[in-house]
């Protein structure tokens, strides 16, 4: 009776992200748009330096951006809307009274949002930076294949990992935002943290090798760079075994922490509202 519970709840977030169909196209020239002016500033970057050794070649760093461009919308940008709706009008103790686990329910709903929104679009543009652009002549500036067929089955149980990870850390904004009622404060935290820490805003292999390693052992990087760097075959420290353990984890520790805190929470809660 719980999982069915849950599975309804996923279903209908899943279905309500793939309702904006115009507000998916919309986002894919976006992310296309972004992606075509980064590769040019790489190529540039990497075509006035060719002897510096890199830790990613040049195609590499252009797929790294089609598929980083493609799971924008993967990114815990901040609390699920519906919950911040309900903390503002006071809506959420319908969520309370419910004979299922809090968490659960809102980590199902959540995951549900975040793929119901990065999987149109990540498949979209798969197709067109990828078959698409090499069939217009931009081979060289298309979305490569994976390393290796091994590689291809490693990085998609990775990026399974990082939309749990994610939908996880979505979890924390969400219960920041039961905390002070209102889901401002979790866009202000959530969104840079994500875009700078997850390699959106530039891939974290390309930063110093100190930072490179602090920013790989973070949570936000098995959202999308430790699976982008098992499809690429690059390397990474202590191999794809240490990578996948990272998101385990970082899994475990931001839900039993997550729920320690939101039980707290629910224990002092105030709700507002008529």
């Amino acid at each position: 009776m719980m999982a069915r519970a849950y599975l309804t709840s996923f279903t209908l977030q899943w279905k309500i992200g793939l309702r904006y169909r115009i507000a998916v196209l919309a986002g894919l020239v976006a992310q296309m748009w972004f992606g075509a002016v980064t590769l040019m500033a790489y190529a540039a970057v990497y075509h006035h330096a060719p002897d510096v050794q890199a830790p990613l070649t040049l195609r590499q760093a252009m797929t790294y951006t089609w598929i980083q461009q493609s799971l924008f919308t993967l990114l815990p940008l901040g609390c699920l809307p519906a919950i911040g709706e309900a903390a503002r009008t006071g809506a959420i103790v319908y969520d309370l009274l419910r004979p299922v686990d809090l968490w659960n329910w809102w980590l199902s709903s959540s995951l549900a949002r975040l793929l119901g929104n990065a999987v149109p679009r990540a498949i979209l543009l798969a197709c067109v930076a990828g078959p698409l652009a090499a069939l217009v002549g931009l081979k060289d500036w298309s979305l490569a294949p994976p390393a290796s067929a091994l590689a291809a089955l490693f990085a998609l149980l990775s990026f399974a990992l990082g939309a749990l990870l994610s939908a996880t850390i979505m979890m924390w904004w969400n219960v920041l935002t039961a905390r002070t009622l209102s889901p401002l404060g979790s866009y202000a935290i959530a969104t840079p943290l994500s875009v700078l820490l997850s390699g959106m805003l530039l891939p974290l292999p390309l930063y110093p090798g100190w930072a490179s390693i602090a920013l790989l052992v973070q949570p936000f990087a098995g959202i999308a760079d430790i699976p982008i760097r098992i499809y690429l075959g690059a390397a990474i420290p202590g191999g794809i075994g240490t990578a996948l353990g990272l998101q385990l984890c970082w899994l475990a520790i931001l839900t039993v922490l997550g729920r320690r805190w939101l039980s707290r929470i629910v224990e002092r809660m105030e709700v507002q509202g008529a």
